[in-house]
């Protein structure tokens, strides 16, 4: 009888242990999960201010002149031109009658 008591807390301390482990476990996922989303969020909010700084900046350009000038600064991106936008690393140069008119992220 004292073997099966011994067993029983022994087995209930390892199960203790083990949910302690996993509620640690969980809610560590769920810290870092909100902090890496907020970081994120902080920077789509920069790659807008900077795409309308670029915006501004950038219209007295011309579609060609964009890029090459994106070919001289990565010569080893992935760029993709199309009729009205350019399209660098998933970054979209977006072109209205030839002048950039707006940068997506």
């Amino acid at each position: 009888m004292n073997i099966w008591k011994t067993s029983f807390f022994i087995t209930l301390l390892i199960l203790i242990v083990t949910n302690l482990f996993w509620l640690y476990v969980v809610i560590d996922n769920g810290v870092t999960y909100t902090y890496q989303q907020t970081s994120l969020n902080e920077k789509d909010k920069a790659i807008d201010m900077l795409g309308s700084l670029i915006v501004k900046g950038g219209q007295r350009y011309t579609k060609k002149e964009i890029l090459h000038l994106l070919r001289q600064a990565n010569q080893d991106a992935f760029i993709v031109d199309e009729k009205n936008t350019i399209d660098v690393d998933g970054v979209q140069f977006i072109f209205n009658h030839g002048k950039l008119s707006n940068i997506q992220g």
